[in-house]
This record gives structure tokens, C-alpha cells and sequence, in this order.
């Protein structure tokens, strides 16, 4: 019984911090963020990144603790909080990145884009950019380079900016993968005026 009272009293503080994790992080203005920024003061932009999509994983753990517990510990509830936590662990490396200052500037800007239309409720711009950032528009995004033995003129239309970043390897593509999630998280929480800008 006495370890039952000590375990409910460390839950108690866990969700005491993270409460005030998330009001620290409610509190910062995040309306900052703009593609503008990406050229004007870049590190301010990692910041605001850095914080915004911390609100939102941590907002998304406290929508899912505060539903009813016939819901909580149904199957569904259970994989709900499991995919949350899976996505917490897989952006550490992203808010690692954003923290240090070492994320490639053309994933800054497709990041930047998610985060502006994610919190201009514009879900459907939001995933456009997701795709951009994830596949890209390569003709090849494998990263086919030479696609002959001769220089053709459309040569130009296959360069580094347009591979898929998700086939970079692993890491990245766990954490741009639950970047997806926080859209869908996002649109659930902050539904548009326009049902129409909402992901299927």
C-alpha cells in the first residue's frame, strides 16, 4: 500500500512539471514564425520551431490524459497514448537539431511552412509542405543523378534540393513521419472555420 501511495504521489508530481511545462510553453509567442524569419534571424526561428512544436506534443499528451478512462484504457485509447509517446520519442532528434542549430536550411524552410499553416489553421497548405519536405517533387527522388550516358538539357531538373529527405535515413524519417502526426493532432484540436482545409 505504502508503494501504491508513493507511486500515485510521483505521477502526481510528473503531471504537476508537465503542467507547467506546458503553460511556460503556452505562454511564449510563437506568431512569429514565417519563412521571412528564415532569412532575417535564423536562430530565433529555431527557437520559435523548437517551441511550437512542443506545445503541440505536449498539448496532444494532455488531451489524451484528460479523456474519460473507459476511453483511456480502451484499445484504441491505449494506442492512441502509445503512438503519442512513440512521437515524442522520435522528434527528440529533430528538437536536439533545432537546439544546436545544425538542421539543413531547406528543412528549416519546409518545416517553418508546416508550422505557419499549422497555426493558421490551414491543414491542407500544412500537408502540402509535409510532402514537400518528406518525397519532395524530384523527378527521381531516390537520388538518381545520371540517368544516361550523354548530358541531356533537363539535367538541371534533378539536383540535391529535390531528393525525398525521408529516404535520408532512419532518424529522419521517424521524425518527419510524427511531424505528420502533429498535423493530425492539430487539425483534431484546432479544427479550421472551413472544413474543406482539413486532411482526410
Amino acid at each position: 500500500m505504502l508503494d501504491d501511495l508513493k507511486r500515485q504521489a510521483q505521477m502526481n508530481d510528473e503531471d504537476d512539471k508537465r503542467k507547467q511545462k506546458l503553460q511556460t510553453l503556452l505562454d511564449y509567442d510563437v506568431s512569429d514564425i514565417s519563412v521571412a524569419l528564415l532569412r532575417n534571424d535564423m536562430d530565433r526561428l529555431n527557437t520559435l520551431l523548437y517551441v511550437y512544436f512542443k506545445r503541440v506534443l505536449y498539448e496532444w499528451d494532455d488531451f489524451l490524459s484528460m479523456r474519460p478512462d473507459e476511453e483511456r484504457l480502451s484499445v484504441e485509447g491505449k494506442m492512441a497514448m502509445a503512438t503519442q509517446r512513440q512521437s515524442a520519442e522520435y522528434l527528440k532528434p529533430l528538437f536536439r537539431s533545432l537546439k544546436a542549430r545544425t538542421l539543413q536550411a531547406d528543412i528549416v524552410a519546409r518545416i517553418t511552412e508546416i508550422a505557419r499553416h499549422m497555426i493558421d489553421r490551414e491543414y491542407m497548405k500544412a500537408n502540402d509542405a509535409y510532402l514537400q519536405l518528406s518525397i519532395g517533387n524530384a523527378p527521381w527522388p531516390v537520388g538518381v543523378t545520371q540517368v544516361g550516358i550523354h548530358s541531356r538539357a533537363s539535367r538541371e531538373t534533378i539536383n540535391a534540393d529535390k531528393v525525398a529527405h525521408v529516404l535520408n535515413n532512419e532518424t529522419q524519417r521517424k521524425w518527419i513521419q510524427s511531424i505528420k502526426r502533429l498535423i493530425r493532432f492539430a487539425q483534431t484540436k484546432y479544427p479550421p472555420a472551413d472544413l474543406a482545409k482539413l486532411v482526410g
